[in-house]
């Protein structure tokens, strides 16, 4: 699946200085592992990196590094105040969505900076119906983030090479790998709208089994329309995971 979504969307070209986007969680991590395996029989060349928006909230990614650097992966940790600013907003909507943008913000412009030309996110399947259920309930229309978008502010590429892969899947592979997975450092996590939609799609999964492997058959359809310049998320996605 994980080449597939790279072949389909043609998410890496040779010559590409590829940035991943590493939160601790094991998405990222996985994603890391991935494009280094990946690497070693490409027939394409391509350079990665890594790098960590450290919110501001005292996480200590001494362990993300370690690993990072047994990939061969140049890491990163870019400081902010990310939290700080958050903090002052009296609303868990209002904070999450300043959070995610102001992240996305720091990540790309840093991309831009150091001179990448593409940003490697950790988002996978889950991540994608769930955004899809968000934009369809709380907002009344069909979108999701694509596996490929281009930035035409940073001029930067987001790829998202597990948009095809269940979480469950990569859950099995951290454990299998002993991935040194950080806990999420967000106060709020497990009390947001995206939760009440995991949960909801874990209940429809045990009413239809196999619906995630359709839900990606309509999800296929979607980005086939869409374009790598297509609408956008809608609602917000989970930082790199």
């Amino acid at each position: 699946m994980f080449s597939a979504a790279i072949r389909d969307y043609r998410l890496i070209d040779d010559g590409d200085k590829i940035l991943i986007g590493v939160s601790g969680g094991k998405d990222s991590l996985l994603l890391a592992w991935l494009l280094a395996d990946v690497r070693t029989r490409a027939p394409v060349h391509y350079d990665l990196s890594a790098v960590t928006v450290d919110l501001g909230l005292g996480q200590d990614f001494s362990d993300v590094e370690k690993f990072l650097n047994s990939l061969g992966i140049p890491y990163h940790v870019e400081k902010t105040r990310i939290a700080q600013i958050v903090r002052a907003y009296p609303t868990r909507k209002t904070a999450c969505s300043l959070c995610a943008n102001l992240r996305r913000g720091a990540l790309y412009t840093y991309a831009s900076k150091v001179g990448f030309n593409k940003v490697a996110l950790g988002h996978h399947l889950d991540d994608a119906i769930e955004t899809l259920f968000l934009n369809m309930f709380y907002q009344g229309n069909l979108r999701c983030f694509h596996p490929r978008t281009f930035l035409s502010r940073t001029g930067v590429t987001v790829i998202r090479p597990l948009a095809y892969i269940e979480e469950s899947d990569i859950e099995r592979s951290a454990r299998r790998l002993e991935l040194p997975v950080l806990p999420s450092g967000c106060p709020v996590a497990g009390k947001t709208c995206r939760q009440t939609m995991k949960e909801l799609t874990a209940t429809i999964s045990s009413i239809f089994p196999g619906v995630r492997g359709n839900l990606r058959s309509v999800l296929k359809r979607m980005w086939s329309f869409q374009g790598e310049c297509g609408a956008g998320d809608g609602f917000e996605t989970t930082e790199g995971s």
